[in-house]
């Protein structure tokens, strides 16, 4: 994958916005990655892995609430980020 591909990827990927678990997450990922590359599943899947090892997207999940017997109970959201450079 070329620099500006993997660019590519990452901003597909941190604009997917919030999904409400792990297995979403992770399948609209690799989805989001299959639609930018026409890679197979398997490659995308690697590729994915990839991007979250080198630490170039990570995943933000949502503050939980406060819980209160007379609201739902707040389900936490996930979605990619690009991890801050320090």
């Amino acid at each position: 994958m070329s620099p500006d591909q993997e660019a590519q990827v990452c901003e597909t990927l941190v604009n997917l916005g919030w999904l409400e678990n792990d297995h979403a997450l992770h399948a609209e990922g690799v989805r989001a990655i299959i639609g930018v590359l026409h890679c197979s599943v398997d490659e995308a899947k690697v590729m994915l892995g990839d991007l979250r090892s080198r630490k170039l997207i990570d995943v933000s999940i949502t503050p939980g609430g406060a819980l209160d017997a007379r609201k739902p109970m707040p389900v936490a959201k996930l979605r990619w980020v690009r991890p801050t450079r320090s």
